[in-house]
């Protein structure tokens, strides 16, 4: 059974908020799912009805447009052609036509800030002729080729209740997500630098000068970003998408920065024109609640242990580290309650102490030690191992013989030796004496 040194640490942090769990947080969010996620860690920090399943709307283009990126070279040439009839009156368009013809990063703008669902088919049967090297797939197969590969890719990514049937998200009752795949999908699509900057970007032009290409200028539907729109405007908004039908309601997904820290908000069916003011709501709570906090340095010293049996002119304690980082995101409030506990090898202690812990020289620095587990409320949060980052040399034999302990044994042993001189020699002439004695 292993000897552990317990070493109950706490980390002192300067802002202290008050912050109940996040599935008994209440927020005062009208929308019918949400979820808050912070991108870097996957965690979730608020979530309201997360995984009840939902209609996304054109929010389903996050994907779409990751796919393309995933897939194509954004400078490719896309032409245009007869698909994009195939839009309902009553969608978004961008304003495609057939024949235009038009590189594939514009085309993605025309997904993204007007959402047009022209694009978005434009997009998918581009892809999926290129994928199956048949520039001829009639568009019915196109479209069904795309959305399989867009589930596979899904389910990759994390998503758990998802089925998408078109590239666009008008509205079928087959097609359908949760906020939390939804999150998952915007947390894979924002690793990418050409979503990042696209869904991020408010206005967009395209030259129509050159070849078929047509002139384009579009305004994103993501008010968060709109800086004109005092009553919208959210300054650490990064981008994010829109989506709205009847059955789905108003939807976001919506990401967001602030020192060091990248959010997604998704916000499925929200009251009218309620989705900004909740979105920033979700936001602020994430910003002001969670911070990302260094527990502990790589190679960082994280305590002192006495070595016993140690060269009398050496050092008699190890000063032992980390060997590797530990950072993660925290409730501010949680960060003044985490414990770190040393658990030394217990081949490296010194067996015969009962009462203290000590390990046993020689230490060689470099050598591993143990480790250092560190908690929080009793949940383990990281496991690391200590390394001594200094040596210690063992006693030898003459060290004990020469040592300033060993002069007392020294002084002993002269005045034992003294003394039993002295008892010699009484004996010595006591014999004399009584010789001398009978001779008279």
């Amino acid at each position: 059974m292993k000897k552990r040194l317990s070493l109950l640490l706490t980390f002192i942090f300067v802002f202290i908020f008050s912050y109940p769990s996040y599935g008994s947080t209440i927020l005062e969010i009208q929308t019918e799912s949400v979820i808050l996620i912070e991108a870097e860690t996957g965690k979730i920090l608020y979530e309201k009805n997360a995984f009840q399943q939902m209609f996304p709307a054109s929010t389903t283009k996050i994907l779409t447009t990751l796919l393309a990126l995933e897939l194509s070279d954004p400078e490719e040439i896309v032409s245009i052609g007869r698909e994009v009839y195939t839009v309902p009156l009553d969608a978004s368009k961008a304003g495609h036509l057939p024949g235009d013809e038009i590189v594939l990063k514009d085309l993605l703008m025309g997904l993204l800030l007007p959402s047009g669902n022209d694009s978005a088919l434009s997009v998918a049967t581009h892809i999926a002729r290129k994928e199956k090297d048949d520039p001829n797939l009639p568009l019915d197969q196109a479209i069904l080729y795309f959305a399989d590969y867009a589930n596979r890719r899904a389910k990759e990514m994390g998503a758990k209740n998802t089925h998408f049937v078109n590239p666009h998200g008008y509205h079928d009752d087959n097609h359908y997500t949760t906020a939390y795949d939804l999150g998952m999908i915007t947390r894979e699509a924002i690793k990418n630098q050409n979503f990042r900057k696209m869904a991020g970007t408010f206005t967009y032009t395209v030259d129509g000068q050159s070849g078929k290409q047509r002139a384009f200028s579009w305004r994103n539907r993501n008010l968060l970003l709109d800086t004109s729109n005092e009553s919208t405007y959210y300054p650490y908004a990064t981008g994010g998408k829109t989506g709205f039908t009847t059955p789905a309601g108003e939807c976001l997904v919506a990401t967001a920065q602030k020192d060091g820290v990248d959010l997604i908000a998704v916000l499925l069916n929200s009251p009218k024109d309620e989705r900004w003011g909740e979105a920033k709501l979700l936001f602020e709570y994430g910003f002001n609640n969670f911070k990302f906090h260094q527990v502990v340095k790589e190679n960082e010293a994280v305590g002192q242990i006495l070595v016993s049996k140690y060269k009398p002119k050496g050092p008699e304690e190890v000063t032992v580290i980390a060997t590797e980082g530990f950072k993660d995101l925290f409730n501010v409030s949680d960060i003044p309650k985490i414990q770190q506990e040393i658990i030394w090898d217990e081949e490296k202690l010194d067996p015969g102490l009962k009462d203290e812990t000590k390990l046993l020289a020689p230490i060689e620095e470099g050598q591993t030690l143990g480790s250092i587990l560190y908690t929080l409320e009793g949940e383990n949060l990281a496991k690391i191992n200590i390394l001594a980052s200094n040596s210690v040399e063992k006693r030898s034999i003459w060290d004990v013989i020469f040592s300033i302990q060993a002069i007392p044994f020294w002084l002993g042993t002269i005045l034992g030796l003294f003394i039993l001189r002295f008892i010699l020699r009484l004996i010595k002439l006591r014999k004399r004496k009584n010789r001398g004695f009978r001779l008279r």
